[in-house]
């Protein structure tokens, strides 16, 4: 999925996970539509370790909280907000996510493997990230 354009919260992610992660396996915790105050989409992020250990599962360390926030919604050239999510459901594991920069704003993707899909579109884009682990109850 590769690197981001450079945004505000950015640098901070990368120095956490080493680089920009690519979000393989992460898992969507909630994702808020506001329409004065954007949308909060909550990522449950790790790294995980090449190589699987005795038990035949893979290590993982680094986890987080990713939260993106993206303010204002921007229309296309035929006034519509390409702002899209399908089959949210109890984990939205994830193989990637995407950041890209779009005319007149930015579109964060989510590419689901199991759960939610999306795209949303706003103004602005920013990140924040919260280290540890999710309550049991989320993953």
């Amino acid at each position: 999925m590769g690197n981001p354009p450079h945004f505000e919260g950015r640098d901070e992610v990368v120095e956490w996970f080493g680089r920009w992660p690519s979000f393989h396996d992460a898992e969507v915790l909630s994702i808020q539509l506001h329409r004065r105050t954007g949308t909060r989409v909550e990522i449950y992020a790790f790294e995980r370790a090449p190589e699987v250990d005795s038990t035949g599962h893979y290590g993982t360390s680094k986890h987080a909280v990713v939260t993106f926030t993206l303010n204002g919604f921007p229309m296309d050239a035929d006034g519509v907000v390409n702002t899209r999510i399908e089959y949210f459901n109890h984990q939205n594991v994830l193989f990637g996510v995407a950041v890209e920069s779009l005319p007149g704003g930015y579109a964060l993707a989510l590419d689901g493997v199991f759960g939610v899909s999306a795209y949303i579109c706003g103004e602005t884009i920013s990140v924040s990230l919260r280290p540890g682990r999710t309550p049991s109850t989320c993953t």
